[in-house]
């Protein structure tokens, strides 16, 4: 499938100028994770960790390791993958019906038109697995987007989920024995572009499905995180990582690590007429993993150790992310006219404006 070499030069990406609007912005812990690495870095991050987490599940990664050139590669990928003709992308559609997000999804048209603003295209962990046909651009750059991806996986998700586990002062490999790269379950880096629209609110208040989500630098504003006092803007910041943590992470941890409401405005009136390009990567526990709360020492002592939710003891990584999916299809093909609430053995999902 892959192609060992890069058989055409791509247009230098350059970010759009920073918004000069005055915005109320989140207030956002930064973890620089190359302490790890340092003598009594871990326990200085644990303690920067135990101050924020069980409140506010975005904050900062510096120290990733990857550099802005690599970075800017990606979005020139994704910018030019947005430019292919509709018929060569719609050839890779996402089966959204049956909860698989890997391909491309369209924005939204004709009586369904008003659902979303935005196109994707997500890639899958580069396994046998998930071996699918890709439009020739990416084929060409397939070694360069692998690099890039297991990069995430290896050098910046398992390194957070080792300091999650030493927080919670667990087996240190208690989450990434759940994360294994090589093992069936979907991650995927999502190539994603919002086109301009006169609407307010382009995605509406929500939690994600999965571990952890990685949102690179973009400086058009309308990221907002919800918090006690409101919604907040969330600055993106050249050389930092937004991080935030979702769903599964949160079953995992007995609720301790808190799944954050965000949501996406239309940016600015300086911004609001250029797309919105991101780059995004989601990690995802493996497809058989039950999300059933860890029995955790610091859990036990503040009183908050959980037994599992009714119902959500039994369902899987893989079955909560395809339930959310398929729900959220179809709300977006019309099929129901409101989002349906209820995903999966009886486990609801909140929403907000």
């Amino acid at each position: 499938m892959a192609s060992s070499k890069i058989c055409k030069e791509l247009p230098v990406y350059k970010y759009p100028e920073e918004t000069r609007a005055e915005l109320e912005w989140a207030d956002l812990e930064a973890l620089d994770i190359s302490r790890l690495d340092q003598p009594g870095g871990k326990d200085v991050l644990a303690t920067q960790v135990l101050n924020f987490i069980n409140k506010n599940g975005f904050f900062y990664v510096t120290g990733h390791g990857l550099t802005e050139d690599q970075i800017t590669r990606q979005y020139a990928l994704a910018q030019a993958f947005f430019d292919l003709p509709l018929e060569e992308k719609t050839k890779y559609l996402a089966n959204t019906e049956a909860g698989d997000f890997r391909g491309y999804k369209a924005k939204a048209s004709g009586l369904n038109a008003g659902k979303d603003n935005d196109e994707r295209y997500n890639i899958p962990k580069f396994t046998p697995e998930h071996e699918r046909p890709h439009p020739r651009l990416i084929l060409d750059h397939y070694e360069e987007i692998r690099d890039f991806s297991l990069h995430i996986h290896n050098k910046i998700l398992l390194p957070l989920l080792r300091l999650f586990a030493y927080v919670l002062e667990i087996d240190e490999q208690y989450f990434v024995n759940r994360h294994r790269y090589e093992a069936e379950g979907l991650e995927y880096l999502r190539y994603m572009k919002y086109h301009p629209d006169p609407k307010d609110i382009w995605a509406i208040g929500h939690t994600d499905y999965n571990t952890l989500t990685f949102l690179f630098h973009q400086p058009v504003a309308g990221l907002q995180v919800q918090t006690k006092d409101g919604w907040k803007h969330v600055r993106s910041n050249p050389n930092s990582i937004i991080v935030n943590v979702a769903d599964a992470l949160e079953f995992l941890s007995g609720g301790y690590l808190k799944s954050t409401v965000h949501r996406v405005i239309r940016p600015p009136e300086d911004q609001a007429a250029k797309p919105r390009l991101s780059l995004i990567y989601f990690a995802r526990p493996e497809a058989a993993t039950k999300l059933e709360p860890v029995k955790s020492p610091l859990l036990g002592r503040l009183g908050l150790q959980k037994e599992s939710e009714s119902g959500l003891g039994s369902v899987t990584a893989e079955e909560w992310a395809r339930a959310r999916i398929a729900k959220d299809h179809r709300f977006r093909a019309g099929i129901v006219k409101t989002r349906e609430t209820e995903i999966i053995a009886g486990i609801h999902q909140k929403y907000y404006d």
